[in-house]
Parts: C-alpha cells; sequence; structure tokens
C-alpha cells in the first residue's frame, strides 16, 4: 500500500480522487486544500507519495515546504495546463524534488501508470509536461562546458556534460532525474563516471569548483 497526501484546492475533486485511487494500491490517507494545510498533514503522516494539483497557489512553494517535513516523500504533480506559469512551475517543481508530471487533459488510468512509475523510483513525464521541462531548460542560460583532464578517454560525454552542469547547481539525483526524464539509477551512474573523470571524490567538489570558477 502507497500512504499518499493528495493537496488540491477544491474539495470535491480530492474527494473524488481519493475515491477513484481507492481501487488502486495508492491510499490517500489525508488531504489537503492550503500549502499550511498539506505542511501538517504531511508531517503527520510521512507519506510515501504526495500528489499535487497544479491548481494550487504557487506549486513549487509547496514541493519546498512539505519536503522539508516529508522528505523522502515521492512527488507527482497532475492538471498541469498550457500556460506560461505552468510551464515556469513544472520547471520550478522539478529543482525542487517533483518526478513525475501528468497533464491536464490525461485521464485516470495515465495518471495511475505515472504513480506507479514515481512510486518504483523513476521519473515519468506526459508528453506535454516533457515539452515544457525541455523548453524550460532550453532558455536557461548556459555554463561553459566542464572540463576533465587528461587524455580524450578521460573527457566527459555529452551526457556526462549534462549531468555536470545540473551537479553544478547543487541538483540532487531525483532533481536531474526529473529534469532529464530519466531513472535515479541512470543519473547515478553518470554522476560515479563524471566524479571519476573529473577526479573528484564527492559532489561537493564539484559545487566547490563552479562556485569558484
Amino acid at each position: 500500500m502507497v500512504d499518499a497526501v493528495l493537496v488540491a484546492p477544491v474539495r470535491v475533486w480530492r474527494e473524488a480522487l481519493g475515491a477513484a485511487l481507492a481501487l488502486t494500491d495508492v491510499v490517500v490517507t489525508a488531504h489537503a486544500g492550503t500549502l499550511e494545510d498539506a505542511v501538517g498533514a504531511s508531517a503527520r503522516r510521512a507519506p510515501d507519495l504526495v500528489l499535487l494539483d497544479f491548481a494550487v497557489d504557487q506549486p513549487d512553494r509547496v514541493v519546498r515546504s512539505v519536503s522539508r517535513v516529508a522528505p523522502n516523500a515521492r512527488w507527482l504533480g497532475t492538471g498541469v495546463g498550457v500556460s506560461a506559469e505552468h510551464a515556469r512551475q513544472v520547471l520550478l517543481c522539478a529543482e525542487a524534488g517533483m518526478t513525475g508530471f501528468v497533464d491536464a487533459d490525461q485521464p485516470l488510468v495515465e495518471l495511475v501508470h505515472g504513480l506507479g512509475v514515481v512510486m518504483s523510483g523513476e521519473a515519468y513525464c506526459t508528453p506535454r509536461t516533457g515539452l515544457l521541462l525541455l523548453h524550460g531548460l532550453q532558455q536557461r542560460p548556459r555554463r561553459p562546458p566542464v572540463s576533465a583532464p587528461g587524455p580524450p578517454a578521460s573527457r566527459l560525454t555529452p551526457k556526462e556534460q549534462v549531468i555536470a552542469e545540473l551537479m553544478m547547481v547543487g541538483l540532487t539525483n531525483r532533481q536531474i532525474a526529473a529534469r532529464l526524464v530519466i531513472g535515479e539509477a541512470t543519473v547515478k551512474t553518470h554522476v560515479r563516471s563524471v566524479l571519476s573523470k573529473l577526479g573528484l571524490r564527492r559532489r561537493v567538489e564539484l559545487v566547490a569548483r563552479a562556485s569558484i570558477d
């Protein structure tokens, strides 16, 4: 059973979705309509999962605040629209630790599938939300490439270069996975390779190097 907290501003929607999810292994044991209620419910329940409706005010703030009291919870956002603000929030929520996104046009079966993927430790995006993430990343200012000493074989691959840049701004493996729409296990493999090629033992050394540069 997956213990979930559902955060959405409309009570009837919370109750309806909670009833629908009761037919799965996801059990909504608490629901909240505000940031304060979400923090309180999550602090009491220490949920496995937080399901967040993007109709709430400042979804990224909810993710950051609730994560302080429930750091092990996995996150899935639903009801993602096409507005510029939702596009911005998708990127901000990914940076805050959300690893699953389902857009507003998807049926319940897609939401349930996304929940399963997120709970397995992988990242999940419906095609439209994945596109929003990519657009957001493309609009961010690019850092200069991270150079690795030694022969060509020790240089970072294009994928490792991206991982290194995200590490340098302090993102966790889960946040990197959400940004790139890949699994956390894949990110861990790339992180180990990046540190090895750069001659570093810990990722904090890469962050420190970025601050000096």
